[in-house]
């Protein structure tokens, strides 16, 4: 906090803003941001024109990598409105700011749904070409051996997710014990093809290929909406009258609630729509949850990274103080164990029934070279982190928390890769994935950068600022 401040004297616009003198967020940002475009759009022309249907899935990957931030910027923003909290204040421009990225995120979605309804990404093709009633023998190429048909419906009913598990399985003669092969394609035997388009039978309604394009344009549009909604006012509010600014804030506020249940809706309806349909024959009711929980540890570890930055550079004075990174460090540490709860629970009950169309998603994501990356995740992306992070002295140390952010982010990255590209096939980093996530992530950063650059930092025009900036320790 500047010594005006504390006498005092109200911020104004022009307190915290990024200057020209500042040759990281004016010049380097800016540039670095538009280089990894180009590339990532060389990138992936090239892997589009050697591998269309492949490419399908790595665009996925990288478009649905960005609508995680959008994402998590919203949460961030209608929860601190709804709640009426002071204490991520300070933080908020630089949420409303990734919010607002959803227009970019209309822009990059023009490819991926364009290359759909071309039929160059063939990744949705088993339910929208066709449908649940299409003839059983020919679903998805794995053919089942006569003298497997009765075995092979007990044996991949069972999850052996860690090699060693022994799957039993019955035939009319005896009974035989089955090592769990996680490289071996799934068998589809006559009854199981039959359950597997009861399924996508009974989910035809939604799977209509129209709707789920008119839903689509509907999420991104809301998206966007509320994103400009907010950081649109919040610009408004910095520049408005004392009552001007009251009033803004009571607006922002009551539309908070129906904006909450709108958020979370089209967050769970969109996760299943791009990501869980990729499987349409697999369902999880918690699987909106694990996305949401995603969004929310990349929101913060954004917020951490992009905070500090601008602390260290004396661009927020302590308006972003150790406070507020402490705060933001307990935040991003609970949702990284709320993410791990919640995929856990899902992995449980999945593998506790073991029902065979539950059991294919996971069947695919163990075998076929990517079990090391499986485990990566669950050391990566929780076991590390929640001991190194848990103690307080490195949420209090900006460049341990600087780091612990910037890993996080990068496994959140893999868990984005880890939902879509096994279905796919085996474990194939290519270019092309690397160049698609380029290029959707340098587009959304240019924009943030940019629009970073011309606002304050900080949201001086809101009735609680005086409270967040004189946030304290309270233990």
């Amino acid at each position: 906090m500047s010594a005006e401040t504390k006498k005092g004297t109200k911020p104004t616009p022009d307190t915290w803003r990024i200057t020209d003198a500042d040759d990281f967020w004016s010049k380097t940002a800016l540039r670095a941001a538009g280089v990894l475009t180009i590339v990532g759009g060389l990138l992936s022309v090239f892997g589009f024109m050697n591998d269309p249907n492949r490419f399908g899935y790595a665009y996925l990957f990288a478009f649905f990598s960005v609508a995680t931030l959008v994402l998590g910027g919203l949460f961030y923003v209608i929860a601190l409105h709804f709640t009426g909290g002071h204490w991520g204040i300070t933080s908020r421009r630089i949420a409303e700011t990734a919010a607002s990225g959803a227009a970019v995120l209309l822009v990059l979605s023009l490819p991926l749904f364009g290359g759909i309804m071309a039929d160059k990404f063939d990744m949705y093709d088993e339910w929208m070409a066709h449908g649940p009633h299409a003839e059983h023998g020919e679903e998805s190429g794995h053919e089942a051996p006569a003298h497997e048909a009765e075995s092979g419906a007990e044996e991949h009913g069972s999850l052996g997710l860690f090699g060693g598990n022994v799957a039993h399985a019955q035939d009319t003669r005896t009974t035989k014990r089955l090592r769990y092969d996680p490289n071996a394609p799934l068998v589809h035997t006559p009854q199981m093809e039959a359950a597997h388009h009861r399924v996508l039978e009974h989910k035809s309604g939604w799977l209509a290929t129209p709707y789920w394009y008119i839903r689509a344009l509907v999420y991104l549009l809301l998206w966007v909406f509320m994103g400009m909604f907010y950081h649109r006012n919040s610009i408004k509010q910095d520049e408005a009258s004392e009552q001007g600014r009251l009033d803004l804030a009571l607006k922002m506020r009551k539309h908070s609630a129906w904006m909450a249940i709108a958020f979370g809706l089209s967050l769970t309806f969109a996760s299943f729509d791009w990501v869980m349909s990729l499987e349409p024959s697999w369902y999880s009711t918690i699987f909106g949850v694990v996305i949401f929980a995603g969004s929310g540890v990349a929101i913060f570890a954004l917020l951490t990274v992009v905070g500090i930055s601008l602390h260290t550079r004396g661009l927020v004075g302590d308006a972003i103080s150790v406070e507020h990174f402490h705060d933001h460090g307990k935040m991003l540490y609970g949702l990284m164990a709320f993410w791990a709860y919640v995929s856990f629970s899902q992995w449980m009950l999945i593998w506790y029934a073991g029902i065979p169309e539950e059991a294919i998603w996971y069947h695919k994501r163990w075998g076929f070279g990517w079990s090391f990356w499986a485990l990566l995740l669950m050391v990566g992306h929780f076991a590390l982190p929640f001991f190194f992070f848990m103690s307080r002295i490195i949420k209090r140390r900006l460049g341990l928390m600087r780091f612990t952010a910037l890993w996080l982010l990068v496994m959140h990255i893999c868990d984005v890769y880890f939902l879509v590209l096994p279905q796919a096939g085996a474990f194939s980093l290519r270019p092309m994935d690397i160049g698609a996530l380029l290029f959707c992530g340098g587009a959304f950063f240019l924009y943030f950068a940019m629009t970073l650059k011309k606002h304050s930092l900080v949201p001086v025009g809101d009735p609680r600022l005086e409270r967040s900036l004189t946030l304290t320790q309270s233990y």
